[in-house]
């Protein structure tokens, strides 16, 4: 009996660990209660959500035998409210199921309701020798015109609410599609 109760006081302090929310605040930003989602908008396809994302054409800057680094521009438009974004933070960014290290986006910029902006720089993404390999392999059993980028990207700034700015930081999770830059377009 003893050791059914173990199990049952151990399964009551695992539950929170298994159901992980995110703190109330991170770096000093309060964080907003509810993950946005966003899926790749092209212009033909704009569906009036919260947030509208259209990517660049990835730009490989970089080939060294660490990995292979990209710079990739984007296209924002937010539906719901303005905003003075400070950062942006990556969290568990995917390509094609390979994980990819993207830097702190520190180039601070404005939001405008319903106005697309594009971001001051291209956002720095770096793949890792062993995640390279770990693509190549994959690549080279089926080769993909686009790739799917997943992941969240927190963003920190001060978001306009009922006439004042209030210091947040939003959790947007990520799921689109990019061109392979790998692929060389036939001149």
């Amino acid at each position: 009996m003893r050791p059914l109760y173990s199990l049952i006081l151990l399964c009551l302090f695992l539950l929170p660990a298994l159901s992980q929310n995110l703190p109330s605040k991170i770096r000093g930003y309060s964080v907003h209660s509810q993950a946005i989602v966003v899926n790749q908008q092209t212009p033909s396809s704009r569906s009036g959500q919260a947030v509208e994302l259209m990517v660049g054409d990835p730009v490989v800057v970089d080939v060294s035998l660490s990995g292979i680094s990209f710079e990739l521009s984007a296209e924002v438009t937010s539906a719901a409210q303005s905003a003075r974004v400070d950062f942006l933070t990556f969290h568990d960014i995917r390509v094609n199921g390979v994980s990819v290290v993207v830097e702190e986006y520190t180039h601070s910029f404005s939001v405008r309701k319903n106005e697309a902006i594009t971001l001051p720089q291209p956002a720095k993404i770096f793949l890792p020798t062993g995640a390279l390999l770990k693509g190549a392999l994959a690549e080279m059993h089926e080769s993909r015109k686009e790739w799917l980028v997943t992941g969240r990207v927190f963003v920190f700034g001060k978001f306009r609410k009922y006439g004042f700015y209030h210091k947040r930081v939003v959790p947007v999770d990520v799921k689109l599609t990019i061109k392979n830059p790998l692929l060389s377009d036939p001149a």
